[in-house]
Formats: structure tokens, sequence, C-alpha cells
């Protein structure tokens, strides 16, 4: 919770900072594991893929492990490659050659494999997203920032059937800032024709999300579904454990 403000109340085991969340314009979120998630995890997708290209499964290791080390490579590279499918690759062929495999017809078939899951299966929203932003709409202007490059986090945006509930969207890859820097917040909030100080930003990462929204001058709001790790110096105004539980604070 946050160590500024005053005026607590609470509903629902939600400690709500009345002062600092007061006289809002704009609600503002980040996309992936705030209001939507994948159906299978990396290592699930890992393990199908490898399965449909017909390459052994210890070809990569312990599946954990890879995932892991996918999930790092991703944030390493995302901002130095445009599409989702040259970032698959890159990050494949250097999994491949951390076990000192470099066959590029291995790297490439799987990397298709990959893809090829991950566009069966999909994003999902999580319980309760699609009502709250349908009530949050009538009271906010709504907007959207998510990192990553264009071609995939549009398709997600549209296979959620987001294309008229947020106000303004940004996407990283569009305009090659990526969070956290404070200029992709500013350029959502331009957009949404608000100032920082009226707005709330509410995403799932610290790091990217609540440290970058707060260096723009943006309240914060973080889903924390873990107490662990412990956050740093910057405080969230409020943490929650699930997006819908911003209808107890908001409206």
């Amino acid at each position: 919770m946050t160590r500024e403000g005053s005026g607590k109340d609470r509903r629902g085991g939600i400690a709500i900072q009345t002062k600092r969340l007061a006289d809002l314009r704009a609600v503002a979120f980040d996309l992936d594991n705030t209001l939507c998630y994948y159906a299978l995890s990396v290592e699930e997708v890992f393990s199908e893929a490898l399965r449909r290209a017909g390459i052994p499964p210890e070809t990569l290791g312990d599946l954990t492990g890879a995932a892991t080390r996918y999930a790092g490579l991703w944030g390493e590279v995302q901002e130095t490659l445009e599409s989702t499918a040259q970032i698959r690759l890159h990050i494949i062929e250097r999994l491949l050659a951390e076990r000192r495999s470099d066959d590029p017809a291995v790297a490439a078939s799987l990397s298709d494999a990959y893809g090829a899951v991950r566009e069966e299966t999909g994003v999902r929203l999580y319980d309760g997203v699609r009502e709250l932003l349908d009530d949050l709409k009538g009271r906010y202007t709504l907007g959207l920032l998510t990192n990553g490059p264009s071609d995939m986090q549009w398709e997600k945006i549209r296979s959620l059937g987001f294309g008229d509930t947020f106000d303004a969207i940004v996407v990283a890859g569009d305009i090659g800032v990526f969070k956290p820097d404070r200029l992709a917040f500013q350029s959502l909030l331009d957009r949404l024709g608000v100032r920082a100080s009226e707005s709330l930003f509410v995403g799932d990462t610290y790091g990217m999300d609540i440290i970058g929204a707060h260096e723009a001058g943006m309240r914060t709001v973080m889903i924390r579904r873990d107490p662990l790790p412990a956050l740093g110096d910057v405080t969230p105004d409020l943490e929650i454990p699930d997006v819908a539980s911003l209808r107890e604070v908001l409206l």
C-alpha cells in the first residue's frame, strides 16, 4: 500500500487509499498477465512444438529451465527485432546454441511449430475483465499500453475484441519505445489527452509497469498475485490480487 495519503476504507479485504485515488479522469492498463494470459505456458508450448516438429524432447533439455530462459531472452531482444517470428527464431537459435546444437533447420522447424501452437491456443481474459472494462468506460477515459512487437500485440488486441474498448492504445513496437521508459507512458497520456496526475496505471510487473508509470507521474495499481518478492522503494498506490478487484475501488 502507499506510504502517502490518508483516509482508508476497507471493502472486500482491500485497503483503499481514498485520497490518492480521487479525482481520476483516466485509467490505463498493461495487457499481458494483467488483462489476459496465454492459454498455454511457454513450457507447455515447447512440449507440443517439439512433438509436432518431430524433435527429441531432450534437444532443449529441461523444459522448465528452457521456458524461463526463453522469457528472459525475450525481454532482452524484443526491442532490437521487429517481428514476432524474428524474435522467436533468434531466441530458439540461442537456446539450441547453449545446448551445443546449431542446426538451422532444427531451429526453424521448432520456431514454426511453436508459432503454430501459440496461434491455435491464443490468449484468454481473466475472469471479470470484460465486465469491468465495460463499466469503467462510462466513467473514465481508458488506455492500453503494452510492450512487444506490433504484429503479436495487435493480434491479441483484435482477438480479445478490444478495438472499441479503449480510447487510446499504444503498442511499444509501433513507437520504438518500451516500458519502463517514461516516454512510452507519456505517449499514451498524450493520446488520451489527460495529465499524468489525473491518471492511473494498472499492471502486474513492478519494474516495467509500476516504476515506469511512477516515473511518468501517474498513480499506480499493482496486480500482485504473489506477495513475494518484496517490492523496492517505489510503492504502488494500491495492491490487489486481480484486476477485477478494481471494481471495489473505482466503481
